[in-house]
């Protein structure tokens, strides 16, 4: 049986727990009335139907995810673009505001700042900066003004016409029926069914499925949230804590779309996302074991709360993940749930869009004026050449640029061979740790962890080196299967 650490603080010790057996029926059963089943019941499988269900389209099959979005793309792509403008600059006067009262450098009322939602907008440094430049880089690409390397088409036909449209487009979408999954109980469901796996896999508590199913199904941040708060409570120790963000704080759903609606992939769209979700299941459970994740201490910051290992049959883990599923579900209004939803995903995409526009240009400006990203590749091409993946040298500069961001990473490979561009795909999105956003994300709301930046460095290094022939499999199973 696991053995839990012990807990220490300056005053006391906690001894080593082991966590109790229990059976599933000795925990507690949600009713299950009719209204809050039928709505968990529909909405999972009109969310699943969404994004996974294969359909025909215009002389092709594809997934209602794909057509409605490349349907919102045709006929309102300059209005999506305006938007796009209007939000990246917005952030960024947003960010300046809160910033600007952060450093109590304008004084601010109280509700103004609540009216306002400062807090939302807050960051460091080096990420008000980027959405200062982001800003101002939009405006050029927005009314076609500034230097030629940055109009180029290679540059802003690659940012702005092909990545920012499709981001602005697809995670707001993507976030009307995730957060409808999220709310009506899909979530919970799907956590609960996951949870014999969790422990013998990947040396985690059962409820980390919830955070890892939020990453994938929302964002990152709303799974290093869901963390931070487990943490807190003494759910989670620090090793676990550091396995959870750096495992499964992972690109979601509709990134995952943007990437390939940007490839004009989204009619394998669910051979995708099934690839991208095998290769960060081995990915884990590989790095879990070795260095440096095996080397962090299981100390917790607060009394332990150890689950409990639960025993019971394929049926009785139905059961609880239904009855969790219901009790969620329950005084949820379905409208409410996914007009929230498409307001989370339009402040989400406004806090990002300006970060990848400044990195984007100032990474693709410097991918095709200058040798930089192809020496600092150059002894990863043969390694990717070796697992006979096409374009090996423009998709080692991928692998290296997915540190910096894996949107712009991405980006480089718009206009490669499809087995190319399906490898990069898994593979930026599977990295994790980059430095745009999840990297200083997890370094300061894990400061009592602690994660450093050369822990960053190591995981994503050690990542990457698995990354390669996993996803170099699974691109060539998929070539097999006649998919690419």
């Amino acid at each position: 049986m696991l053995r839990q650490e012990a807990w220490r603080s300056d005053n006391e010790t906690w001894e080593e727990t082991e966590p109790q057996e229990k059976r599933i029926d000795e925990e507690s059963f949600t009713t299950l009335e009719r209204i809050p089943f039928l709505r968990f019941a529909i909405v999972l499988l009109l969310g699943g139907a969404f994004f996974v269900l294969p359909v025909p389209w215009n002389n092709t099959v594809t997934v209602p995810f794909d057509i409605v979005a490349t349907l919102i793309e045709d006929a309102a792509s300059q209005y999506v673009l305006a938007l796009s403008w209007l939000m990246v600059v917005g952030a960024a006067a947003m960010t300046t505001i809160a910033e600007l009262h952060n450093r109590d450098f304008v004084g601010l009322e109280d509700g103004t700042v609540e009216r306002l939602n400062l807090e939302l907008w807050e960051t460091n440094l080096v990420f008000w900066l980027l959405r200062i430049i982001g800003a101002a880089i939009a405006t050029g690409f927005f009314f076609d003004v500034g230097p030629a390397m940055m109009l180029a088409p290679n540059v802003s036909g690659v940012v702005w016409g092909t990545l920012i449209l499709s981001i602005v487009i697809i995670i707001p979408l993507g976030s009307i029926f995730v957060n409808l999954l999220i709310e009506c109980g899909a979530l919970e469901f799907i956590g609960t069914l996951a949870r014999p796996v969790m422990k013998p896999l990947f040396k985690l508590p059962g409820r980390s499925a919830l955070d890892a199913a939020a990453s994938w199904a929302g964002s990152f941040a709303i799974g290093f949230y869901v963390t931070r708060k487990v943490f807190d409570r003494g759910g989670y120790n620090k090793r676990e804590v550091f396995i959870i963000c750096s495992c499964f704080g992972t690109g979601s759903i509709g990134t995952i779309g943007v990437f390939a609606a940007a490839y004009d992939m989204l009619h394998i769209f669910p051979v995708i996302l099934f690839a991208y979700l095998i290769a960060i299941a081995v990915t884990a459970a590989i790095t879990i074991r070795i260095p440096p994740l095996s080397r962090v201490p299981a100390e917790y910051i607060s009394e332990p709360t150890v689950e409990s290992n639960l025993t019971g049959s394929v049926t009785d883990y139905l059961r609880l993940a239904v009855s969790e599923a219901v009790e969620e579900a329950k005084g949820t209004s379905t409208p409410r749930a996914g007009w929230r939803g498409l307001v989370d995903g339009i402040v989400l995409t406004a806090t990002i869009t300006g970060t990848v526009v400044s990195v984007g240009t100032l990474v693709l400006v410097l991918y095709h004026n200058t040798e930089l990203f192809q020496i600092v590749s150059a002894p990863v091409e043969p390694v990717i050449a070796a697992f006979g993946i096409p374009n090996a040298d423009v998709v080692a500069s991928a692998v290296i640029i997915g540190f910096a961001d894996m949107y712009v990473a991405a980006l480089t490979a718009v206009e490669l061979a499809p087995m190319a561009q399906f490898f990069v795909v898994i593979i930026v999105s599977s990295q994790i740790l980059f430095l745009a956003a999840t990297g200083p994300m997890m370094m300061d709301m894990f400061t009592d962890v602690p994660v450093r930046f050369r822990d960053i460095v190591a995981v994503f290094t050690v990542r990457t080196l698995v990354l390669i022939p996993v996803s170099a499999a699974l691109t060539h199973a998929a070539s097999f299967l006649g998919f690419l």
